[in-house]
C-alpha cells in the first residue's frame, strides 16, 4: 500500500502540474483535439483488452509458457489496434464533426504498440506484491511524458502532448526490463492462453462497456456543443477525477491481488475489505471536500480566465466521487473472488444510464450536463455494488458507521478551515496556505481521532495486508 500509494501520488502529482502548466499554455481548443484523440485510440485498447495481466495474477500456476503466450496475444492487440486507428482516423475525425483531429489521431495510434511491448513479468510482480518495483518503473514514464509536454507546448501546441503520451511509454517499456527481466518469445499456444482468457473475457467485456459509455458522452458533447466545450469538459474530469483514480489504482493494484490470496479466507477477506473501505474513506471524502472548497480559487489563481465554465463542472464530478466511494471498494473483491461478470453487470448499468441522460442534460444545461449525468449513473451502480458486497462476504459494514462518521467530520472541518482562509485572504497565496494548512489541521484530527477514540484506522490499513502472521496483529479487531 505504501508502495503503490508513493506510486500513485507521486504519478498524479506530476500529471496535475503538467495540466496546470499546459491550462497556461494551450487553449481549451487544444484539450478537445487531445481529448478525441485518445479517445479514439483508447477505446479500441480497451474493446480489444483480453485481460491477460489481471488473468495471470489471479491464476496461481502460471507458468512460462503462460507469460509468453499473454505477451503475444498483447502485442498482436497492440498492432492490430495501431494500424486499426490509422486506417479509421479520417472517418473519427469526421464522427467528431472535427478534421483537425485525423494526425494528432494516428500519431497517438503508436502508443498501444509501445504499451504491449513492455516486460509481461510485471504481472508476477504484482501477484507477489512488490510495487516497490512497479513504482520505479512508472514514474520515469511520468516525469518524460510531462517534461516533454511542457517543453514542447510553446513551439508544438496540442502536438506537444501526443509526443509527451509516446515517450512516457517508451522509458517505460525500457524500465520494465530493467527491473522485470524477461526475453520475450512469440507463442500461440492456445493450451495455455485458454484460461487466461477464461477469466480475462470478463475484464474485455467490462472495459467495453465502460469505454462505450464515456467514448459516446464525448461524442454526443464534441457534437452538440463543439470541441472547445468538450476541452473544458476533458480538463474538468482530468482534476476532479484525480483523487479517485490514485484511490481506484491503488485498490485495483494491492487488493486485487490480495483477495485473490484470500479468496477461501472468508474471515480474513471481510477484515481486509474493511480495513480498504475505511482508507479509501479517510482518502476520498478529505480531498474531494477539499477540492469542491477551493476549485473556485484554483481556477481563478491558477488555471485563468478562460477555464472559468469548468468551476461548476469539477465540484459536481467531486460530488460523483464521494457517491461512488464504496463501489472503488467492491469492484476489486468481485474480480479478485472469480466473480468479474458481476462487476460487468454493475458497468453496463452504470454506462447505460450515462448514455441515456447525457444528451437531455447537455440539451437543457449546456456543457455542465455532462458533468451532472454521472450523479445517477454513479449513484444506481452504488446500489448494486453493496448488495453484490453483501452477498460475497458476511456482514461487510458492521462497524462502519463510527469511523465514517468520524472522517466526514475530519473532512468538514478541513473544507471549512480552506474556505476561511480563502474569504480573508483571496489570491494565489491565500489558496496555497488554505490547501496545506487545511490538510495539516485534518492530518492531526486523524490522529487523534485514532487515538482518543479508538477507531483502528492504523491498525486497518495493516490488517489489510499479509504477511499478518509475521506482524502478530491477528487478533485486532475493527
Amino acid at each position: 500500500m505504501m508502495w503503490k500509494g508513493a506510486q500513485m501520488v507521486s504519478i498524479k502529482l506530476i500529471f496535475l502540474l503538467r495540466t496546470i502548466v499546459l491550462a497556461r499554455l494551450l487553449a481549451p481548443d487544444d484539450f478537445g483535439l487531445l481529448a478525441i484523440s485518445l479517445v479514439a485510440v483508447e477505446f479500441l485498447m480497451v474493446i480489444t483488452n483480453l485481460g491477460m495481466a489481471p488473468a495471470l495474477v489471479q491464476q496461481p500456476d502460471s507458468e512460462e509458457v503462460h507469460y509468453n503466450a499473454a505477451w503475444t496475444a498483447g502485442m498482436v492487440r497492440g498492432l492490430v489496434v495501431t494500424t486499426a486507428v490509422i486506417l479509421a482516423a479520417p472517418f473519427i475525425a469526421t464522427l467528431f464533426q472535427e478534421p483537425r483531429a485525423m494526425p494528432l489521431i494516428q500519431a497517438a495510434a503508436l502508443r498501444p504498440t509501445l504499451e504491449a511491448a513492455a516486460s509481461i513479468k510485471l504481472a508476477k510482480l504484482t501477484r507477489d506484491l512488490n510495487f516497490r518495483a512497479l513504482t520505479l518503473a512508472r514514474l520515469p514514464d511520468a516525469i518524460a511524458n510531462t517534461a516533454l509536454s511542457i517543453v514542447l507546448a510553446p513551439l508544438l501546441g496540442v502536438w506537444a502532448l501526443i509526443i509527451g503520451s509516446l515517450a512516457g511509454p517508451l522509458v517505460y517499456v525500457i524500465m520494465s526490463y530493467w527491473l522485470a527481466p524477461h526475453r520475450p518469445r512469440f507463442s500461440f499456444d492456445w493450451v495455455a492462453i485458454r484460461p487466461l482468457i477464461r477469466f480475462g473475457r470478463w475484464i474485455f467485456l467490462t472495459g467495453v462497456i465502460a469505454m462505450a459509455g464515456r467514448s459516446a458522452m464525448q461524442m454526443i458533447l464534441s457534437r452538440q456543443l463543439g470541441v472547445a466545450e468538450l476541452g473544458l469538459y476533458f480538463l474538468a474530469a482530468k482534476l476532479a477525477f484525480l483523487p479517485t483514480e490514485v484511490a481506484e489504482e491503488v485498490i485495483n493494484s494491492v487488493a486485487f491481488p490480495l483477495y485473490a490470496n484470500l479468496q477461501d479466507d472468508t474471515p480474513q477477506l471481510v477484515r481486509a475489505y474493511r480495513a480498504i473501505l475505511v482508507a479509501v474513506m479517510a482518502l476520498i471524502l478529505p480531498v474531494c471536500i477539499l477540492l469542491y472548497t477551493l476549485t473556485p480559487a484554483l481556477v481563478a489563481y491558477v488555471l485563468g480566465p478562460r477555464w472559468a465554465d469548468t468551476v461548476a463542472m469539477i465540484r459536481i464530478l467531486a460530488l460523483v466521487n464521494i457517491v461512488g466511494l464504496v463501489g472503488e471498494t467492491v469492484l476489486p473483491i468481485l474480480n479478485g473472488t472469480g466473480r468479474p461478470y458481476r462487476v460487468a453487470i454493475i458497468e453496463c448499468l452504470q454506462s447505460s444510464l450515462l448514455i441515456v441522460s447525457i444528451g437531455p442534460l447537455i440539451a437543457q444545461f449546456g456543457v455542465l450536463g455532462s458533468a451532472l449525468a454521472w450523479l445517477p449513473a454513479v449513484g444506481a451502480a452504488q446500489v448494486m455494488c453493496v448488495f453484490y458486497a453483501r452477498q460475497v462476504l458476511t456482514r461487510p459494514y458492521q462497524g462502519m458507521l463510527r469511523p465514517a462518521f468520524a472522517i466526514a467530520v475530519v473532512a468538514v472541518v478541513g473544507g471549512l478551515i480552506a474556505w476561511g482562509i480563502t474569504t480573508l485572504w483571496p489570491g494565489l497565496v491565500g489558496f496555497v496556505l488554505a490547501g496545506g494548512t487545511a490538510v495539516m489541521v485534518m492530518a492531526v484530527l486523524f490522529w487523534l481521532a485514532d487515538r482518543v477514540l479508538h477507531l483502528g484506522l492504523q491498525a486497518n490499513l495493516t490488517l489489510a495486508f499479509p504477511p499478518l502472521a509475521r506482524l502478530k496483529i491477528l487478533n485486532y479487531k475493527l
